[in-house]
């Protein structure tokens, strides 16, 4: 019986493997990132003066709360958003550019 070029090899052939080990090696290729790029956003400066606009769309309850707390702080709605979102969204890039 010949054998083929292309065959597998046999159990005797094949290193033991530890499990532990193993295990190690798996977790540690999910934490492996193979992007060493900087994250996108650090190309800009983050003190530049903003052009772009983004639409928030409020329902009357979320914009009166809005008109109230802009209000209260005596500061523009735009400013209670920056002051608001702009903190949260940096927080949620890094993590999610961590993982």
């Amino acid at each position: 019986m010949s054998q083929s070029r292309f065959s597998l090899p046999r159990e005797k052939d094949e290193p033991k493997v530890d499990p532990d080990a193993l295990r190690a090696f798996a977790a540690g290729a999910k934490e492996h990132r193979t992007d060493q790029q900087p994250p996108p956003w650090e190309q800009h400066v983050p003190d530049e003066i903003p052009r772009h606009n983004v639409s928030v769309r409020l329902n009357d309850y979320q914009l009166e709360m809005l008109r109230y707390v802009a209000k209260r702080s005596d500061m523009s709605q735009q400013k209670v958003l920056n002051r608001i979102l702009l903190p949260a969204i940096e927080e949620q890039a890094k993590e999610l550019y961590e993982r």
